[in-house]
């Protein structure tokens, strides 16, 4: 059965899983009992697009009033940074992030890289990050939809790796990777 983390945890969790398998869920679930919670959303709204809206909309409804929201920051780093020391984080998704920062060249992406991994590895926050698992399906047939997939897979694996706790979303199942799973070398 599957507990909320305890309050006074500290460090890095992951949480992937397809579109709709209930990673978000999960990761309200799981640090709910934190107490205060930022919750940082990534994506920007798209209003030509009612379908993202209506998604982003259930995001918001189920989420307590009393968390704090930030909304699409322009540097997560920042954000993260300007966060008290007793609050919780939780980040959703890693794939606004990563659309953020498409238009830069490999240079600039690996720099951001390293420095939002180096803000992830805060021993004295409890951080959650829900990430999609995009590269288990189409194969993108654009060059902006394969350097999407390449960015967000290596940076999804590299937070999986530095991550305490590591769990997957599947239809709607939790699986803690750490469990039944091991890294591999």
């Amino acid at each position: 059965m599957i507990t909320p983390i305890a309050k006074n945890y500290k460090g890095l969790i992951s949480i992937t899983g397809p579109t709709r398998s209930g990673k978000s869920k999960l990761a309200e679930f799981l640090i709910m009992e934190q107490d205060p919670v930022t919750y940082i959303a990534t994506s920007k709204p798209r209003p030509y697009d009612p379908d993202w809206q209506k998604r982003i909309d259930l995001h918001r409804k189920r989420r307590p009033d009393i968390w704090t929201l930030i909304e699409h920051p322009k540097d997560i780093c920042k954000a993260i940074e300007l966060i008290k020391r007793n609050e919780s984080i939780l980040i959703d998704s890693l794939g606004g992030l990563v659309e953020q920062h498409l238009i830069e060249d490999d240079d600039q992406w690996n720099n951001f890289q390293i420095k939002f991994l180096n803000c992830l590895s805060e021993d004295n926050l409890c951080i959650v990050v829900v990430s999609e698992e995009i590269g288990w399906g189409i194969v993108p047939t654009t060059p902006i939809g394969h350097l999407f997939r390449e960015r967000h897979s290596t940076l999804n694996s590299l937070i999986s790796r530095q991550s305490k706790k590591r769990w997957l979303a599947v239809n709607g199942t939790a699986i803690d990777l750490d469990k039944i799973g091991h890294l591999i070398p």
